[in-house]
């Protein structure tokens, strides 16, 4: 059974977890090799391609530093948790045979493992012959559509043009300036659909979420962000975060605490508005919870996956997740005791989040994306000490570690806690 993201009330009743949440058998697993093809149904193909948004962002421009390429290298096999058994992972180096029955013993299902050669599809690998299930690489960008290409008319069920899998409106999702106009329409569409229905808790939220003056504002042009980050500071935030509109996971950001801007501050904004990029600035907001809300875009709809806890360090970046026993059926238990249990909260967030997923189903379809996106959220103290809601950070639509530890979650104890870093 799946969970419909169009009703948030499916995932805060009670109730038994679906039943593919099961520990894989691992005696299923030693009828065939590590790593080697499983023949019983047609495969998927993954693909770990985390430096999507620095193509998306600056194109054939784009040149991973040293740090960065070794890191897409080490974690290659990462979409191995995401996939089913016989799933086929592209890799530039196969695992070795001890680690992967390793895994297999612990309950893991074994994808079968093709090495690329030179960031391309081996024609000798026999996948141009072959049919999948669909293709599923980490990021829809322009570095998996040029990769994957070869296999697009190899996908049962489907002829999708390559427009279909990445195109403009979609790229327009990766930015965190798309994600900040979603945002402010979602509060201002809540808030007067709310006051003119006189909706109970219509007050309430007015405690618990975040104002229009949380936004994010984008910015294009220097004197827009040094006006921007002085109406910040006279609302009595001092500190002031701004961000590129694309990042790399909490990177591409600066942190302005300083009474004054410094000139290499200045000179950051300046290079990062080089070229007609934009930047968000909102204020720094001291986070009592970080979460997110993972989700897939099917052809007949917006479906939820379940809910992760975000540990991030004192910047911002992402350090781990983990997951509750209830991961498929509520928020963290944190966010609700962290809001205080205003009148009508509990009502509140599920007709917040029903708003939510109605508008962003919209979005997606006018994108014509399909696929993974998960939704990064906070709780924040306010100066008062108060806290508040913070429904949309930025949306990510892609796989995220929020998602693998949702998948990996299924091969672990069902009452347990759980947790990736």
């Amino acid at each position: 059974m799946e969970t419909r993201a169009g009703s948030w009330k499916t995932v805060t009743a009670c109730g038994n977890l679906p039943s593919d949440v099961q520990r894989t058998d691992s005696a299923s697993l030693a009828s065939r090799a590590p790593g080697q093809p499983c023949q019983e149904r047609p495969p998927g193909v993954l693909l770990f391609n985390p430096l999507a948004e620095g193509y998306i962002a600056r194109g054939k421009a784009f040149a991973p530093v040293k740090h960065q390429m070794l890191l897409a290298e080490d974690l290659a096999n990462l979409p191995q948790f995401l996939g089913e058994q016989g799933d086929i992972v592209l890799v530039t180096k196969r695992p070795s045979s001890g680690f992967l029955q390793n895994l297999g013993q612990a309950g893991f299902p074994l994808p079968e493992f093709v090495e690329l050669r030179n960031g391309r599809i081996d024609p000798g690998s026999g996948l141009g012959r072959r049919q999948f299930r669909g293709l599923r690489p980490w990021a829809w960008g322009p570095d998996s559509l040029r990769l994957l290409e070869p296999l697009f008319d190899r996908v049962l069920g489907e002829r999708r043009l390559a427009d279909w899998y990445y195109n403009d409106d979609i790229a327009e999702l990766y930015s965190k300036a798309w994600s900040a106009g979603f945002l402010r329409k979602v509060l201002a569409r809540c808030r007067a659909e709310s006051a003119a229905r006189d909706i109970p808790g219509h007050t309430a939220t007015g405690r618990w979420l975040c104002s229009e003056d949380e936004v994010g504002r984008v910015v294009d042009t220097f004197n827009d962000a040094l006006e921007a980050i002085a109406a910040i500071r006279s609302r009595g935030h001092h500190r002031v975060v701004v961000k590129a509109a694309h990042g790399l996971a909490g990177q591409n950001a600066i942190r302005l605490w300083e009474p004054a801007l410094l000139p290499a501050q200045r000179r950051w904004l300046a290079r990062a508005l080089s070229d007609g990029r934009k930047l968000v600035v909102e204020p720094w907001l001291e986070r009592a919870l970080d979460f997110s809300v993972q989700l897939e875009m099917e052809p007949h709809g917006l479906k939820l996956r379940g809910c992760t806890g975000l540990v991030n360090d004192r910047k911002g970046q992402f350090q781990a997740n983990w997951a509750e026993p209830d991961y498929r059926r509520r928020l963290p238990a944190r966010v609700g005791a962290l809001l205080g249990q205003a009148p009508d909260a509990g009502w509140g967030l599920d007709w917040l989040y029903h708003e939510i997923f109605s508008a962003l189903e919209s979005e997606l379809r006018r994108a014509r994306f399909f696929g993974p996106i998960g939704i990064d959220a906070m709780v924040y103290r306010t100066p008062e000490g108060s806290c508040r809601l913070k429904p949309v950070v930025e949306i990510n639509p892609r796989y995220t570690m929020g998602r693998l530890t949702l998948e990996d979650r299924k091969s672990t104890r069902l009452n347990s806690s759980h947790r990736i870093r």
